[in-house]
């Protein structure tokens, strides 16, 4: 293939982010943008093909193509948004196909999971592992199970969706439209009800300056971070159980007060999952922060 960069776009619920990367997984030109989901599919296409066309004149080499890493389930094998419940505009548009066609690139497509989880099995904290499972965690919870080296996808190529995990079946509302889904406790919206619930001094805060009232020990802001990672472990042991993985990591928007919920989740996972798998187990942060699903769309373009 030629070109010696490729473009990645992670298209999430409210944010853009999108790169040039290099063939070991190296970011430039890094672009962190309002999604602006809220427009009608020729708008959102419109930025889309400006924000590719200003990366490739960046380049002063060529650009082998354009990887989209989308928050929604996906029909892999013909690159169909199935449903999308943060990212509504998207549902049944060929938005590969669309791009390519404005932009005379190569476009791939796939779960913004995946693209994490290949991104980080590619040049960040899962390489070289054959057996793990990707989680993030954002606007909505995101996941990926890579097992023997491959990703899991299921019938139809949307296998992964493990935001949707039910844990809870008389749980709050998700917007999936079903109830107790992971997703709708420990979402952006579901962290949200949390907070207003339990500790409503923090209503009007964001979590990332609840993460910093969290690190200064206020013991009210550290339990928000204690009941995330609590709620994700519940899940987590059951995917342990069910997958045998070797590690899992867990990235996305929130991931920067992993050193706090880390461990809860981690004390989760060792009381319900089986201790014989216990031993072989590591849980810990993946390594490219936030820009994860960029390498991994920027990967696909490669594969």
């Amino acid at each position: 293939m030629s070109g010696s960069l490729s473009i990645g776009i992670d298209i999430g619920g409210t944010r853009v982010k999108a790169a040039l990367v290099d063939e070991k997984g190296a970011l430039s030109s890094e672009l962190n943008e309002p999604s602006h989901l809220d427009r009608d599919y020729p708008a959102f296409v419109s930025r889309l093909k400006e924000i590719t066309e200003r990366l490739r004149g960046l380049s002063d080499v060529d650009v082998a193509g354009v990887g989209l890493a989308v928050a929604g389930l996906m029909d892999a094998e013909r690159e169909v948004v199935i449903e999308a419940p943060n990212c509504g505009i998207l549902i049944g548009r060929r938005l590969a196909r669309d791009i390519e066609q404005l932009t005379g690139m190569m476009t791939v497509m796939d779960n913004d999971a995946s693209a994490m989880a290949l991104g980080e099995g590619f040049s960040g904290a899962a390489r070289g592992s054959r057996h793990y499972i990707a989680i993030t965690l954002g606007t909505g919870i995101g996941g990926a199970v890579v097992s023997g080296g491959r990703l899991i996808r299921g019938f139809d190529g949307g296998g992964g969706e493990l935001g949707h995990i039910p844990i809870d079946r008389h749980g709050p509302r998700c917007n999936c439209g079903a109830h107790g889904c992971l997703e709708a406790f420990i979402g952006k919206a579901g962290l949200r009800r949390y907070i207003e619930q339990n500790h409503p001094q923090f209503s009007d805060t964001g979590l990332k300056e609840l993460n910093v009232i969290a690190r200064n020990g206020d013991d009210a802001a550290r339990d928000v971070f204690t009941y995330l990672g609590r709620t994700l472990g519940v899940a987590v042991a059951g995917l342990v159980n069910i997958f045998n993985p070797e590690l899992v990591i867990v990235g996305g928007g929130v991931a920067h007060a992993s050193e706090l919920f880390m461990e809860p989740l981690r004390e989760e996972v060792r009381a319900r999952a089986f201790k014989s798998y216990l031993g072989s187990l590591n849980i810990r942060p993946a390594s490219l922060g936030n820009w994860a699903g960029v390498v991994g769309a920027a990967t696909m373009v490669r594969q």
